[in-house]
């Protein structure tokens, strides 16, 4: 199951990097959607002038199929001929592309950015305004064209000529226009999601004369899909698999340690029948009479038949305890011993041995017990042996521990590594464990 499980999360993988890398790439570096607005088949060409307003100013459509006397020849692009003459309080000659019914309009909201080129002929400097106008029921108003949002930017004398690259946003509404209608704050910036008309118009500054205006080119360029739309959805797919991947694995895991209790309950299951018969059929040879512990041919035996079973051993010493034989007695050194192995027996679960290695010396073997564990239960013992109250002649006993884990290495070396942290532990100043 897991073999199957992990062959099956590491094709998952590859084949969603590779999917997520390729749709990177292509949408990164891949091809630009783009909108060329000369060819559009429904565009319709118009001009526009002050004459409206009761201005003298004069524009005429341009084309190849006729030619202004006078003038140099036509162009097939969109062209108009400006006659700009004073009589208006602002003279202005305008080129007009309509794309479609203000209603309906196209989204050029999807689009980044477009690439204009205008040709220009007349007195100089010229500030020719380009219009995105946008439909929108919110702000635009039935039988007023001039309500329409006028989305603009202006060419400076030096634009023109060559090929621009104008970003949609930097089009902002017309200040005029938000000034006429009174538009409110939410409604003042761009909005291109209805575009039904491009216009271009002559500026304010220009001197009366006679103009040209070519529009060369005009394309909108962008992603076919949004960074937000594209992200989103990679993003969401890579933490759907993350998400599965961590859900397999955590029930993977809780099955391993169902199966690592059950190991564990069994082994010691089997400890404690063990122990148990060994108490029986050998406590007065493998036993110390005074204390109770095993002695040292019990712990050796012991020893011999754990095998390769995990384990941890702490060694312990009793602090100065050549002081209490010689100032005390044999006797009361006796009693001291009795009432530490019952303290430290009374601390100890079911999965520790207490061997009485020699003198005041006892090695406290703990089964299937991991380093951390060792080293916290010889904390507890050092503790309680300190607060035990009980101790004969109200004598202040202390002890100093070493522990050491099996790691795969005889029992002889665990026990010398147990040792060589208890010696630790008596040079570091007695009554504290050490770990080897």
């Amino acid at each position: 199951m897991t073999f199957s499980y992990s062959r099956l999360a590491n094709v998952l993988f590859w084949v969603l990097l590779g999917l997520s890398l390729l749709a990177i790439l292509l949408f990164e570096f891949g091809p630009d959607r783009r909108l060329d607005m000369l060819a559009n088949a429904r565009l319709s060409v118009a001009v526009q002038d002050d004459r409206i307003h009761g201005g003298a100013s004069v524009t005429t459509l341009l084309s190849a199929a006729g030619q202004q006397s006078g003038y140099p020849a036509p162009t097939d692009k969109p062209a108009i001929d400006c006659q700009l003459r004073e009589g208006y309080e602002y003279p202005f000659c305008e080129l007009i592309l309509t794309l479609s019914l203000p209603e309906q309009g196209i989204d050029l909201s999807r689009f980044e950015g477009a690439r204009i080129q205008l040709q220009v002929e007349g007195p100089e400097p010229q500030f020719w305004r380009l219009y995105l106008r946008n439909y929108h029921p919110i702000y635009s108003r039935a039988g007023d064209a001039t309500s329409h949002k006028f989305n603009e930017v202006i060419f400076r004398p030096d634009d023109y000529g060559r090929l621009q690259d104008v970003p949609l946003r930097v089009f902002t509404p017309a200040t005029w226009w938000i000034q006429q209608y009174r538009i409110p704050l939410a409604q003042q910036g761009e909005d291109l999601r209805h575009v039904y008309a491009v216009e271009i118009a002559s500026g304010i500054g220009m001197q009366p004369g006679h103009y040209r205006l070519v529009l060369e080119r005009m394309e909108f360029y962008g992603r076919w899909v949004q960074p937000g739309a594209f992200y989103r959805p990679l993003l969401l797919s890579w933490l759907v698999y993350g998400l599965l991947l961590f859900m397999v694995q955590h029930l993977l895991m809780r099955d391993r340690l169902r199966k690592a209790r059950e190991a564990r309950q069994a082994a010691e299951a089997r400890s404690q029948s063990l122990c148990e018969q060994t108490r029986r059929t050998e406590e007065e040879a493998r036993y110390d009479p005074l204390t109770g512990a095993l002695n040292r041919f019990g712990g050796n035996k012991l020893l011999a038949e754990l095998g390769d079973m995990p384990l941890s051993f702490i060694y312990i010493d009793i602090d100065h305890f050549k002081l209490v034989n010689d100032g005390h007695g044999h006797p009361v050194g006796d009693e001291v011993l009795k009432h530490m192995v019952s303290e430290v027996l009374r601390h100890c679960d079911s999965l520790c041995r207490l061997v009485r290695w020699g003198g005041e010396e006892f090695v406290l073997v703990c089964l299937h017990y991991e380093q951390a564990r060792a080293k916290a239960l010889a904390e507890r013992l050092r503790a309680a042996l300190v607060a035990y109250p009980h101790w004969p002649l109200a004598l202040s006993i202390t002890a100093s521990f070493g522990v050491a884990e099996r790691r795969g290495d005889p029992l002889e070396q665990v026990l010398k590594r147990a040792d060589e942290a208890l010696y630790q532990a008596k040079k570091r100043g007695r009554n504290r464990v050490e770990v080897e």
